[in-house]
């Protein structure tokens, strides 16, 4: 009997969000937010505000660090700060969740929050969960490689869907790197990293989604492409890369990159293969992120496995953005599928296609359409995946995320990219830019007051024990 009311509930969910594909309190939210932004910034092709109220991070969660990176948006204090209690960081998810509203993206950060016991990120991963928010992890992944049973820990009692990892040559305290090796050199580490995630996927019986991120500096920018060129070998594991070029905060040894991002893109483009449009969406401020989602597409062909990449909105090709944002912002507004059940996810992209039934026909149309503009190697894949030879098809993200230095932030550009900032985080109860974080005195400031705070809460304890 109690089996069948629990199918009754959970039918009755589905019926529910079938009826009602919009989760109310995310449009809400997400409103609220296209409120603030400046006039300018109100178009058809911005997200922000219409499709999600941004994203958010933690911070002093573990303002601590094993490596010494030389880009590092720590303030020089981080390392001496105890980690919050837990208390303390559910009260930041708690501001988020109510600035984001259901499963908005959330970065679990600060300074490596790996450096926890896994009892307590766990217990973290659960109350956002519990709370209804879709979060990552941050990490540089070393300790997760040191003990691979940590991160199933993450996933299999914590419910953890998303990581990221940081892999770059500004990293100083990784195993096995050395000062002078370059990018292509370190692609060993890279490996260990995707042969990890995929042994854990199938360890757990869990897709979890990984990304990596890539601090871009003057030494390694000109080895964009063959990064970019390793992800496309490895978009089954990593389907996200994050280029963050260094920014002049923080106790960062890197001279500043702010002026090379249309360089940077060309660099990406080069090591895909590809041309790809990077303004399929705005994101906040057109200055601060730049976003290509693209399809790579593997296939065998007389004995040898092919690559092909096809990018979800060719630049310059009306066409294709005129379908994206038809998707975008009218039938699939608001749409994230983040952190729900998969039944549930389906009730709603059904609900959605009910109540615009042109999109029914207008989707398998448009794909039609691209399957014939590539059919110079689509029929290649399509007669792989029809005689049972090896093919794989993965989606892929590209992000650049250009962080403003200090000096930027009291020009009035700089102003107008806080007021539309897509990434915030929450001090004393109120979402502050990532920028005004990391680009002010904040961080260390708050970074002392916590010393200060817990080190005099923390100390009788110890005494005590």
């Amino acid at each position: 009997m109690l089996m069948f009311e629990t199918r009754l509930v959970q039918v009755k969910a589905l019926w529910s969000a079938f009826k009602n594909p919009t989760l109310t309190d995310e449009r809400e939210a997400a409103r609220n937010v296209w409120e603030q932004l400046p006039e300018e910034l109100k178009v058809d092709d911005q997200a922000l505000g219409r499709h999600s109220a941004g994203c958010a991070a933690t911070y002093g969660v573990m303002e601590a660090c094993d490596f010494k990176c030389t880009a590092c948006y720590l303030a020089d204090s981080a390392n001496r700060t105890p980690p919050l209690p837990f208390e303390e960081v559910r009260g930041q998810l708690d501001v988020i969740r109510a600035y984001l509203g259901p499963w908005g993206n959330t970065q679990i950060t600060a300074g490596e929050v790996t450096l926890l016991p896994c009892e307590d990120l766990v217990r973290i991963l659960q109350y956002c969960r519990e709370i209804e928010l879709s979060a990552m992890v941050m990490t540089h992944g070393q300790n997760l490689l040191r003990n691979p049973r940590y991160l199933e820990r993450l996933i299999l009692e914590g419910g953890l869907s998303k990581l990221s990892i940081h892999i770059d040559t500004t990293q100083k305290g990784r195993l096995g790197m050395h000062a002078r090796d370059s990018e292509t050199d370190i692609n060993w580490i890279r490996d260990a990293f995707a042969n990890l995630v995929r042994q854990t996927r199938r360890n757990t019986g869990r897709h979890f989604a990984a990304a990596t991120t890539y601090t871009v500096t003057e030494k390694n920018f000109d080895e964009i492409p063959s990064v970019m060129d390793w992800c496309m070998d490895n978009a089954d594991a990593f389907r996200m890369i994050s280029f963050q070029p260094t920014a002049d905060v923080g106790r960062n040894r890197e001279s500043e990159q702010v002026g090379k991002r249309e360089a940077l893109w060309e660099k990406v483009c080069e090591g895909v293969g590809v041309e790809l449009g990077n303004d399929a969406f705005k994101f906040g401020h057109p200055k601060c992120n730049s976003v290509s989602m693209m399809f790579v597409v593997k296939y065998e062909k007389d004995g040898e496995m092919q690559r092909r990449v096809m990018p979800v909105t060719r630049p310059e090709n009306p066409k294709d953005k005129a379908f994206f944002e038809s998707l975008f912002n009218d039938s699939f507004e608001g749409f994230c599928p983040d952190g729900e059940s998969t039944p549930m996810l389906l009730a709603r992209l059904f609900g959605r296609l009910f109540h615009r039934p042109s999109m029914a026909i207008r989707i398998p149309s448009f794909s039609f359409g691209r399957i014939i503009e590539e059919r110079e190697w689509m029929q290649d894949f399509i007669r792989a995946f029809m005689t049972g030879k090896r093919w794989s098809l993965s989606p892929f993200v590209v992000i650049v995320h250009n962080f403003m230095s200090s000096h930027e932030l009291e020009t009035q550009e700089g102003q107008d990219r806080l007021q539309a900032c897509a990434f915030r985080v929450p001090v004393d109860g109120r979402m502050v830019s990532m920028c005004e974080l990391n680009g002010t005195e904040l961080r260390k400031t708050l970074n002392v007051s916590d010393q200060e705070r817990l080190v005099t809460v923390l100390e009788p304890n110890r005494r005590a024990s």
